[in-house]
């Protein structure tokens, strides 16, 4: 199973038709995770505590951060390849609020990535990576759709 844990509610109907078309095309379970997001700055260790709480132990943590190791999908879809093939927990990422995230979820996790060294809207984030996790699966499958 893959899990995203977002910070958030998700408040845009077309993400959320697209998130959905992409989970559907999915080979394995994909579950969405909401933790509410705080007011400010302050509440980010908050955010965090109620992060750690939906990981377990063996889970593999992704978190997406601006200043992750940059990969192209080839490199993303034999991490998901390699997580679901040598390890026994869930793989999860992780999507902060507005304001990133807390110390303690940067060391929980096994991997920090970037899609980018721009910045994006949290809520569409979610979208970009469930495509992005479709578009591992379909490189694993040597499918055209990746090209």
């Amino acid at each position: 199973m893959i899990k995203c844990i977002v910070v958030g509610k998700m408040n845009h109907k077309y993400l959320n038709e697209g998130i959905e078309y992409y989970k559907k095309q999915l080979p394995t379970q994909l579950e969405m995770i909401e933790i509410k997001d705080e007011k400010d700055a302050s509440g980010m260790e908050a955010e965090g505590i109620n992060i750690l709480n939906k990981i377990k132990d063996s889970d593999v943590v992704v978190a997406l951060a601006i200043k992750g190791k940059m990969m192209d999908s080839y490199q993303f879809s034999k991490l998901i390849e390699d997580v679901n093939t040598y390890q026994q927990g869930d793989l999860v990422f992780v999507i902060g609020g507005s304001y990133g995230l807390s110390k303690a979820v940067y060391q929980r996790s096994n991997h920090q990535i970037s899609f980018s060294k721009m910045t994006f809207p949290h809520q569409m984030m979610r979208l970009i990576l469930v495509e992005q996790i479709y578009r591992g699966f379909m490189i694993m499958k040597n499918h055209p759709y990746h090209k």
